[in-house]
């Protein structure tokens, strides 16, 4: 049989029209293949000598990063003083956590009993550490001030604002000037949900005061000793001072506050707040405020004086590691 050139022609376009259609289904095959290959997790196990790989689908229920939770740092900030205790009424003042002594009179007691916590010592049963001339019983009216109670909650509230930026957890003792808990009720704040018959959760405890009676600059007050309540330990006294001292040293560093008798006063080692917390505990008496130098500085640099102690707490956490 004569094929004539076009039909020659026509049976070579047909043939590579084949071929094409092979080769493109081939290609499309093996992409598919490389698809499912990156889809799929491996698990090499080498047993013998022998490879074996078995594929393992993705959990569904696997926790994702954000699922993870965070346990932050807990910082507890004391405002000092409060709402004049000429300005509540009775029942404001149980609400508020103080008691009343045999002589009628509210206030807090100084110490817990000896090896306890939460057991009020009502005069006996303590270490019997007072100040001079003074005994266990703290009366309400001696924690009443003016001006202060403001400048103390300015502070608080920045230094607040600053911690929470580091990423610290942070509860206040008070949030108004409406309030005044008494200083057993503020330690509360140490423990999960005010829970004192549990263990305290917060790292530190900070009490934030403005100074009076003459003189001008920032100061930490120091602890003594003789703290013996069920969480005292060999460490308290030095965590305390050592916390204090950082934060002292940040604020007369990076304010216009000068430092008040080298920057530690050591002359009220007998706080309630001293006898009684369950954790580190620092306590400042930031410049001043009836000197008109200091309760300038006090006035326009609360954001700084703020910062300076979050940032002293930092040092210190960091520190303790």
């Amino acid at each position: 049989m004569k094929i004539t050139k076009n039909a020659l022609k026509l049976l070579c376009i047909g043939v590579l029209t084949v071929l094409i259609v092979i080769q493109a289904a081939s290609i499309v095959r093996i992409h598919k293949i490389e698809k499912n290959l990156n889809n799929a997790s491996y698990n090499v196990v080498n047993q013998n000598d022998d490879t074996n790989i078995q594929q393992v689908q993705p959990s569904e229920t696997a926790p994702t990063e954000t699922e993870i939770p965070v346990h932050k740092t807990i910082i507890v900030l004391d405002p000092g003083h409060g709402k004049s205790s000429g300005s509540m009424t009775e029942e404001e003042k149980s609400n508020s956590g103080f008691v009343k002594n045999a002589a009628g009179s509210w206030g807090d007691w100084r110490h817990w009993k000896s090896g306890t916590i939460g057991q009020d010592c009502e005069g006996s049963g303590c270490n019997g550490r007072a100040p001079e001339g003074r005994g266990c019983w703290y009366p309400i009216g001696d924690g009443d001030r003016e001006t202060e109670p403001e400048i103390n909650l300015r502070n608080a509230l920045a230094a607040k604002s600053h911690l929470e930026g580091l990423g610290y957890e942070v509860r206040m003792t008070r949030t108004s000037n409406e309030e005044n808990p008494s200083l057993t009720r503020r330690l509360y704040k140490c423990y999960p949900n005010d829970d004192i018959n549990s263990e305290p959760d917060a790292a530190a405890y900070v009490c934030i005061h403005s100074n009076s009676g003459g003189g001008r600059g920032s100061a930490y007050l120091a602890l003594g000793s003789g703290y013996d309540h069920k969480f005292s330990n060999v460490n308290y006294v030095e965590n305390g001072n050592t916390l204090g001292r950082m934060i002292n040293d940040r604020i007369i560093s990076q304010t216009s506050m000068p430092a008040y008798s080298d920057g530690c006063y050591t002359g009220l080692p007998d706080l309630v707040l001293f006898h009684k917390s369950p954790i580190t505990i620092a306590y400042l008496e930031i410049g001043f405020y009836d000197s008109s130098s200091d309760l300038a500085i006090l006035e326009s640099e609360s954001d700084e004086i703020g910062k300076a102690i979050a940032e002293g707490i930092d040092d210190y956490i960091k520190q303790k590691g």
